[in-house]
This record gives C-alpha cells, sequence and structure tokens, in this order.
C-alpha cells in the first residue's frame, strides 16, 4: 500500500499504525507507551508523533523501534520514518499539547483529552458508575465518595477517572490523578528517603483524589495500609475520593478496603449487550466522520466480544485503514482490516483441535465440557457448529475424526453442521463475525508478543 500524505493526516497515520502495534506488542507494553501517542506532523518523509514524556520517547525509539517501524511500514509503505517527541517539549515550544490539556499543569498523570464525559457512551451496563462519576466531578459534598469503580479490562474505568478529572479541574478543585504503581513508587521512595510528611501532605491536601487500578497494591501490606489511612483522612475531611479496580481481586486480608469503600458506592460496568456495542460502533464512527453501513456495524460488535476498548481499537483501524486505501468499508474489507499481522507457515503452524474447541468457548463464553455434552439448547448448538465447521475447514478433519472428537454417534451431524454453518454465512454477519474473531484469536495466539 503506497503513502500520500494527502489521504491522511499525521493523526489519521498514526491511528491507522497504532492498530497495526495492538496486534504486535503486548497489551501491557501498548497500554503503558502507546495508548496515549498522538501523531503530530510530516517533516518530509518523517512522522513526528507525540509521547508522554522524554523516557517514552527513549523507550520507543530504541526497544519498540524495529516493531514500530514494521508496523508504519505496513500501514504506509516503504520509505516513512517516525520520530518521537514529549508532551513537554510540544507545550513549551508553544504547540498545542494532543495529550493533555492546560487544566492540571501539576498532575501527576496526564489527561487524555478524549476521555470526557462526552465520550463516554452512556447505557444501562455503566449508566450507575457514570452517573456516579458525574456528581463526584461536580459536587463538593458527593453522597458517592469514596466511589470505587469496577469492571473488567476496557470497560471504561480509567476513561471515567479521566472524566471526573477535567471536569473538576474545570470547577477549580484541587485534585490529583495517579496510577496505582505511581502511588507505590512514591510511598517506597518517601519510606527510603524519610519524606512521609510530603507524601501524605500531597496526597491529602487536595479537594479530589483519582487512584486508578488500586488492585495492582494488593500484597503490598505496607502501601495498602498507608493507602487505608489516606482515604480515611480524606473522607474524615469531607474531601472526595474516586478510584478504580477489579473488585474480583480483592478478597482476604485486602476485605478492609472493600469494607472501607462500603462508606460511599461501588458501582461495576457490566459487559455491554450486542446492541450496546451496535451503538459504540456506530458513535464511534459518527465521531471520526466516517460511514459504516448497518451490516458492517453489525459484523464489528459480533466480532469484538471483548472490551470497549478492544472495539474502539476495532472501528479506529479499519476506518484508518479505509480513509489511507480509498477503499470501500465492507464485511470483507473490515475482516481484512483487522486480521492478525501474517506470518509464515514454518512459524505459524496449524492449531491443534483442542485450541479450537477452547478459542470457540473463550470467544462465546461456554465451558468445552458443554459443548461435548448431548445438550440442545441453542447457544450451545450454534458453538458446536462453529468448531465443528472450524475443524473441518481449518484443521482439516474428516467429517467421521470431528464426529469421534465431539462425541458424535454420526458423522452425518457434523456434515449437517457444516452446511448450515455454510447457509447461514450468506445471510447473517453473525456467524462470519465470531469465525473470523476467533480465527483471528488462533492466530494471535501463535504470535509472538
Amino acid at each position: 500500500m503506497s503513502f500520500n500524505p494527502a489521504v491522511s493526516s499525521a493523526a489519521q497515520l498514526w491511528e491507522a499504525t497504532l492498530a497495526q502495534l495492538m496486534l504486535r506488542v503486548t497489551r501491557q507494553n501498548y497500554d503503558t507507551w502507546l495508548r496515549n501517542t498522538v501523531g503530530l506532523r510530516y517533516e518530509q518523509t518523517t512522522l513526528v508523533v507525540a509521547a508522554a514524556n522524554d523516557l517514552a520517547c527513549d523507550w520507543l525509539s530504541t526497544r519498540m523501534r524495529t516493531v514500530v517501524a514494521q508496523a508504519l511500514t505496513t500501514v504506509a509503505g516503504p520509505g516513512m520514518q517516525v520520530r518521537f517527541e514529549p508532551a513537554e517539549a510540544v507545550i513549551s515550544a508553544g504547540g498545542q499539547s494532543p495529550l493533555q490539556p492546560a487544566l492540571l499543569p501539576n498532575a501527576a498523570t496526564p489527561l487524555n483529552p478524549r476521555f470526557t464525559f462526552l465520550t463516554f457512551l452512556e447505557a444501562g451496563f455503566n449508566r450507575l458508575a457514570l452517573t456516579a462519576a458525574q456528581d463526584v466531578a461536580a459536587s463538593e459534598s458527593s453522597a458517592y465518595s469514596p466511589l470505587f469503580i469496577t469492571g473488567g479490562t476496557g470497560s471504561g474505568k480509567t476513561h471515567l477517572l479521566h472524566a471526573i478529572a477535567h471536569e473538576a479541574a474545570a470547577l477549580g478543585a484541587r485534585l490529583l490523578l495517579a496510577g496505582a504503581e505511581q502511588f507505590l513508587s512514591e510511598y517506597t521512595t518517601a519510606v527510603r528517603t524519610k519524606t512521609g510528611a510530603a507524601f501524605r501532605a500531597r496526597y491529602r491536601d487536595l479537594d479530589l483524589l483519582l487512584i486508578d487500578d488500586v488492585d495492582l497494591l494488593l500484597g503490598k501490606k505496607a502501601t495498602l495500609n498507608e493507602l487505608y489511612q489516606t482515604l480515611a483522612g480524606l473522607h474524615d475531611q469531607g474531601r472526595r475520593v474516586a478510584v478504580t479496580g477489579d473488585l474480583s481481586a480483592i478478597s482476604g486480608d485486602a476485605a478492609r478496603f472493600k469494607d472501607q469503600l462500603g462508606w460511599g458506592l461501588v458501582a461495576s460496568i457490566e459487559p455491554p449487550s450486542v446492541e450496546d456495542r451496535v451503538r459504540f460502533v456506530h458513535n464511534k464512527a459518527e465521531a471520526l466522520g466516517a460511514y459504516l453501513p448497518k451490516e458492517v456495524e453489525d459484523y464489528l460488535a459480533l466480532r469484538i466480544r471483548s472490551n470497549i476498548r478492544d472495539l474502539e481499537g476495532a472501528v479506529n483501524r479499519v476506518t484508518a485503514i479505509a480513509r489511507i486505501s480509498r477503499e470501500t468499508i465492507t464485511i470483507d474489507f473490515a475482516a481484512r482490516a483487522l486480521q492478525p499481522v501474517a506470518t509464515t507457515p514454518a512459524s505459524q503452524p496449524a492449531a491443534a483441535p483442542s485450541e479450537v474447541l477452547d478459542a470457540v468457548c473463550k470467544h462465546l463464553c461456554v465451558e468445552s465440557q458443554a459443548i461435548l455434552s448431548q445438550k440442545r439448547d441453542r447457544d450451545l448448538t450454534y458453538a458446536r457448529h462453529l468448531t465443528m465447521y472450524l475443524l473441518r475447514q481449518d484443521i482439516g478433519l474428516t467429517y467421521a475424526a470431528i464426529a469421534h472428537l465431539l462425541g458424535k454417534k454420526d458423522h452425518s451431524t457434523v456434515v449437517h453442521a457444516c452446511a448450515q454453518v455454510n447457509k447461514e454465512l450468506d445471510m447473517s454477519p453473525a456467524p462470519r463475525a465470531d469465525i473470523d474473531a476467533i480465527r483471528a484469536s488462533l492466530t494471535h495466539h501463535g504470535t509472538a508478543a
């Protein structure tokens, strides 16, 4: 694919590159070093990208140089280079920061400008968390403080925390937003350097404290105790607190933390329904100024079931590649755009039958024993049919072998299942989305992170 700067802005080109990188690096590396980077401008054949700070620029330019270059070449073609600039340099040079609006000059964690209440998808699965977050942001005496926002990975917890910070800062609140790892690092430093008083003043002389991913502190007994005391101190003074984390991880010795948060509200973000995911795809594409046919919206919502963050990345990827390539967005185009990075047959062996079964179960949220049982529930029958189809099409097993593997007496059941899936592929985007997602998970599982 050749690159023409007139086709895409620097921001759009980098969004497409990020979509490639999501498939090439581990989730931890993507979230730590890449998620908040933004394409700034072109300097001849160099794409200039803003990163959070000097450390991030150095890491991306050295440790991740090769994988970044490969992803950029995949999107823009050969000849395009990339250079990283710290966001602080952009601000000091008089430019507009793409990462951190000038709301909190002393904030510990740069605010993501996209993470506001206006850009948060409101639906039944997250309405409680959103309503409570808005109250904590706007009210100096919120009844929901301390607010504990829980949910799965990529559900929008961090989005809400940043949205609270944006809103509260605009109202003049003194606040601090920090990740749990930063709290741990600063507390450890304070203990080592005997500067505990300064540490406590930093985290307690506030109107609002926001801590992300508090479950990462589990097992750090002294740090957790300091966090308990910090929350209690702020609560006693009528100050506001909001934290995010995985509620299911908080048990045993950490149960005290759950009890302490009982002063306010524990608001869980539930997994979104298919309808919610379709609406999110539509709204996200609309915000990007892109049009997706209804069948493509359905395809994306059905294929990406993991979480809202991954779904947002899929929409970004499809629309960005469409802008650059100037191709019409169809289901086939979306399927190609979301394909994992190709590997050679030698480096990517065929999946084992058990891996196919596990991938189907994980994607459709069913138990493998249920698929192997004689139950005929609609969801199980559908999962069983997809398993048979993939074992036949992708692994090349005979109908008899598939019947034996799944505990069926007669291979005619497998023949019927494969024919039924083929028929449904022509009638609905649902089986196509599920099959593509399962295939992608099998391919991605076999690649090095």
